[in-house]
């Protein structure tokens, strides 16, 4: 039989040049991932485990229909097949042979829910997490599966055009640019396109080819799929260039989330990068987002644990600039380049950190970074380096029970070199504290050296509309200064004020002044001068540079509270931001202008009282009358989880969906949706062969229709009888049928075709009219027109 020849039961026995072509999009989309994963560290490589599967979905599939076996029966094995396939591939230790376990589809929920948010959140190539991989498997399983089942039923554009457009969404996820995959795109695209052309045209012209085959074959022109394609194309390149500058390069958009269902369901919890004057903190908890050991001289209130640094402005929030140079560890000598590296005295302290609530794509660690150890070979492998900062930067997100030992040098600002002018001598408010006998500098004076501050105009960088008022309060308040140390003093201490400035997490979110200049400058405005971290550093920062020092604000933790056993619990209520000035003497110095009631602000380690010496402006009347009001502060022994199945429970987590619950409403769901899709996909591919001329599809059709509404035809009778006793409408399908069963000719002419399907549509119609609403919608979910023959023959006698 000629390639594309169609037998009785609707199997097609070639398309010998569109084989080709599908396996070629199969091998330009496995190309693709290459540039979306990293090599296996470790075991098999995530190739030979995609192209197995691939082989296995063509492979059952194959063999399903060669035993003749409804399509619906492939599809049920397959499905069967492939969950076996990616247990075993996400969480082989919880499988006993290759059959699963009570506790594998726990470990494959999680697995999953990782790698969701891996392939949401992260920056290709990523280390080919299980998850990842498993899901992969899966889809290459089924464009096996498609490609086989297209190519044997006579659906060749099906089959050819899936690895492609799964190719497209592969492209997108793919953030470099492409180059010439484009090009190679549309050659791919072009060939599939030409092989099934051939293919069917020599269908066309085949010696036993007939009138009703090319009929079929006009009506089935993919003018519809290629024009889906078509679409899909235009789309997808659109939509991606169109939102590529709304969305953040991590996918989050407020600075605080939850990461979906995977945050709310396991307990997580994110915080994006982006801190402003609107009130975007949503809440604070106390779950805890990772505990540490620290060893090492370092006082707890010195331990803030940076996430990301923000380092560009756009008048409303702090925000990662130009994407920052993250390079492998391996490939420099130090985290943090030598020309931005603290150049003062430094304390080293060693953590060793395990993640607990937190789900991020940095990993927090002090301030600065030097080294980072970790048992977990994908870890050390997903470790990156932001060179500007050391902040470290993960390839995935980091996860429950994720462990690592960070090694850092954390800068004690030298007051004695930050008091001095250039010439060695004390600046004016550190001259007059020495004249009051409140300080005293060491009797070799220091070397004066400043260095330059690499991309400094970026650190100083405004919008053009900034309010004027802003830098004119900057510039009262920092009138008279003499050193840059000084000014940035002058601002922390100016914000910390507690007769001008409040702190306050009582503020709804997104509501009062989303404003700088009103926040600082109209009291009329809501929420005026009262906030949280985030108004603090924002407001700071932007002052800093209206002054023309580079500053930076800060995405991390703030110190963290010692438990009964010596470890640091660091949790959600630590959430904190604040702000980093350069000083060209020593390096990045941290000031906090939060006004806690602790003493973590740089302003409070300077042996004197700042506000008799600062030469600024007398200060304003006071709003709040004074005293500093600290957040309730979290019980240091309530219980930490030891293990990655603790039970901290995430934002909003007293009204987490139970799991009973979730499962539940998911299986509820597929099971009302799937009889019904399963018969309307049996009612399409009955059509499908009617139009080909096979009538035993339609008489099929009917009785299964009859079968469901609860009136079977009887096996004994004839086909006339049954539509003798059904209705008169339903004879010209019986004799047909009858004709195309029992008469010596292999079709059938097109006009008795015609009416065969005429007959057909005009019994649907009677039958709707006959039976009830309520009965026809309880067809719907019956299933005695799926049971095997056997079965329902027995049913009907």
């Amino acid at each position: 039989m000629d390639a594309g020849v169609a037998d009785r039961d609707g199997v097609v026995m070639g398309y010998r040049i569109s084989w080709i072509a599908g396996i070629t999009g199969l091998a330009f989309t496995l190309a693709r991932v290459e540039r979306l994963l990293r090599p296996s560290g470790e075991g098999m490589p995530w190739e030979i485990i995609l192209v197995a599967a691939l082989a296995l979905g063509a492979t059952v599939t194959w063999a399903g229909l060669a035993y003749r076996l409804r399509s619906t029966t492939v599809l049920a094995i397959n499905a069967v097949a492939m969950t076996l396939t990616m247990i075993r591939v996400a969480v082989p230790q919880t499988t006993w042979f290759l059959f699963p376990t009570q506790s594998s589809f726990p470990a494959l929920s999680a697995e999953l829910a990782f790698a969701r948010d891996v392939i949401r959140v992260g920056v290709p190539p990523v280390i080919p997490l299980s998850g990842i991989v498993a899901i992969l498997a899966v889809v290459f399983w089924g464009m096996g599966a498609v490609l086989t089942w297209g190519l044997l039923t006579g659906r060749p554009y099906l089959a050819v055009l899936t690895p492609l457009v799964v190719y497209l969404e592969f492209a997108v996820l793919d953030r470099r640019p492409g180059g010439l995959w484009t090009t190679a795109f549309m050659f791919v695209l072009g060939f599939a396109l030409l092989a099934v052309a051939l293919d069917r045209r020599r269908e066309g012209i085949g010696p036993l080819t007939s009138s009703i085959t090319r009929t079929t074959l006009v009506r089935s022109l993919p003018s519809v799929g290629v024009l889906v394609l078509a679409t899909t194309m235009v789309v997808a390149a659109g939509a991606s260039a169109a939102m590529a500058s709304l969305v953040p390069y991590n996918g989050f958009l407020d600075w605080r989330v939850s990461s979906g269902l995977s945050g709310e369901y396991f307990g997580s919890i994110t915080y994006n990068p982006f801190v402003g004057i609107r009130q975007n903190l949503l809440s604070q908890t106390p779950v805890p987002v990772f505990v540490a050991t620290v060893a090492g001289d370092v006082p707890d209130n010195r331990l803030y644990w940076r996430l990301v640094t923000l380092d560009a402005y756009n008048g409303g929030q702090w925000y990662i600039g130009d994407t920052p140079r993250v390079v492998s560890p391996q490939d420099v000598e130090t985290f943090e380049r030598g020309q931005t590296a603290f150049a003062g005295p430094t304390a080293t302290a060693t953590a060793s950190v395990t993640v607990l609530a937190l789900q991020m794509d940095w990993l927090p660690a002090p301030y600065a970074p030097t080294s980072l150890a970790a048992d977990n070979r994908a870890v050390e492998h997903g470790l990156r380096v932001r060179t500007d900062d050391g902040s470290l930067r993960f390839d995935a997100l980091t996860y429950r029970g994720m462990s690592y030992t960070v090694t850092s040098e954390i800068p004690l600002p030298d007051l004695d070199v930050l008091g001095r002018l250039d010439d060695g001598s004390p600046s004016v408010v550190f001259r007059q504290a020495v004249a009051d006998g409140e300080f005293a500098f060491r009797a070799e004076a220091p070397e004066i050296v400043h260095r330059q501050l690499p991309d400094e105009e970026k650190y100083l960088a405004l919008p053009d509309d900034l309010d004027f008022e802003v830098t004119a309060l900057a510039r009262r308040h920092t009138r008279g200064l003499q050193t840059d140390f000084e000014k940035a003093l002058a601002l922390e201490a100016f914000l910390r004020d507690p007769e001008n400035f409040r702190y306050s997490t009582d503020i709804e979110p997104g509501h009062g002044a989303t404003d700088l200049a009103d926040w600082l400058l109209d009291p009329e405005s809501a929420n005026y001068r009262t906030g949280y971290c985030e108004q603090f550093a924002t407001s700071m920062a932007v002052m800093a540079r209206a002054v023309g020092l580079p500053s930076r604000v800060v995405l991390g933790f703030g110190p963290g509270t010692r438990t009964g056993d010596g470890r640091l619990v660091v949790r959600d209520a630590n959430a904190h931001a604040w702000v980093e000035v350069w000083m060209s003497t020593q390096g990045w110095v941290r000031f906090d202008p939060t006004p806690l009631g602790d003493t973590s602000a740089t302003s409070a380690e300077v042996p004197f009282a700042l506000d008799r010496y600062l030469d600024i402006p007398e200060p304003d009347a006071p709003i709040f009358g004074g005293g500093l009001v600290d957040p309730p502060l979290d019980d240091p022994d309530r219980p930490v989880p030891d293990t990655p199945g603790g039970t901290a429970g995430g934002r909003g987590s007293g009204g987490v969906i139970p799991r009973w619950a979730y499962v539940g409403g998911i299986v509820a769901a597929v099971a009302f949706g799937l009889l019904p899709a399963v018969k309307w996909a049996r009612s399409r591919r009955r059509a499908r062969r009617l139009m080909r001329g096979d009538i035993s599809a339609a008489w099929a059709e009917i009785v299964d229709r009859l079968t469901d509404l609860g009136a079977p035809p009887l096996a004994t009778r004839t086909p006339a009888e049954t539509a003798a006793a059904t209705d008169p409408v339903m004879r010209p399908l019986a004799e047909v049928y009858a004709e195309f069963t029992y008469g010596p000719e292999a079709s059938l002419p097109e006009g008795r075709i015609a009416l065969a399907s005429r007959s057909l549509a005009e019994t649907e119609a009677r039958l709707i009219g006959r039976y009830s609403w309520g009965r026809r919608a309880l067809a719907r979910y019956r299933v005695a027109s799926l049971l095997p023959p056997r079965l329902a023959s027995r049913r009907r006698r």
